[in-house]
């Protein structure tokens, strides 16, 4: 849906397009990184820098997998320590969202599970940890901690360069993946699937 009436509080920039789910995304003509409040857009500082680097897609390229078609909207850079991967926000036609993560060519597709069937744990698990989602057995196979570094376009969650948040990835033993996130009075979990790099299909944007 259109809004023509939200402008960048620090250039005046006019946002005639956003999705009805973006909460946060960065000025195109100042670099101002913008939290999306009920009436009003609220600056958040500067959205850090994105080392330019070879991808297999990026902003406003739309891919296709076997059963989706998303065009990315939004970047998110983490830094984990020993390197740093990719987070990419993208939506359908419907303007559903998904997160699309690459990390050393390693690409995972996953959605949002909703607060209400979200597996048990309000922290980071040990890893180890094994845990049942839908009738299938996951075990943790990776813990760590990134740190957003870079922002770019929109994003459906306020998210500040230099936070830091805790992870985990959980297998399936049919091949599923569930990742959870952690940070001070919040989580969040994503159910998914690894991608062929070779069978994604990527229109480029014009």
């Amino acid at each position: 849906m259109a809004d023509t009436t939200l402008t960048c509080p620090n250039c005046g920039y006019g946002f005639a397009e956003l999705q009805r789910a973006t909460r946060m995304f960065d000025c195109p003509s100042c670099g101002t990184t913008l939290f999306r409040g009920d009436l009003a857009l609220e600056p958040m500082g500067d959205h850090g820098e994105m080392h330019e680097m070879p991808m297999l897609f990026g902003l406003h390229d739309t891919i296709e997998t076997g059963s989706e078609r998303l065009t990315v909207i939004g970047h998110v850079r983490f830094d984990y320590g020993r390197g740093w991967w990719d987070e990419m926000w993208a939506i359908d036609g419907n303007g559903n969202g998904a997160w699309i993560s690459i990390d050393e060519g390693d690409v995972v597709l996953q959605h949002p599970i909703a607060p209400d069937d979200q597996p048990r744990w309000k922290a980071s698990p040990d890893l180890g940890s094994s845990f049942t989602f839908h009738g299938e057995p996951y075990t943790v196979t990776e813990t760590d901690r990134g740190t957003a570094i870079a922002i770019r376009g929109e994003l459906p969650e306020q998210l500040r360069v230099g936070e830091a948040h805790d992870f985990v990835n959980a297998s399936g033993q049919r091949g599923g993946l569930i990742s959870g996130e952690f940070w001070d009075g919040g989580r969040a979990w994503y159910e998914g699937y690894w991608l062929d790099p070779f069978e994604i299909r990527v229109e480029r944007a014009a």
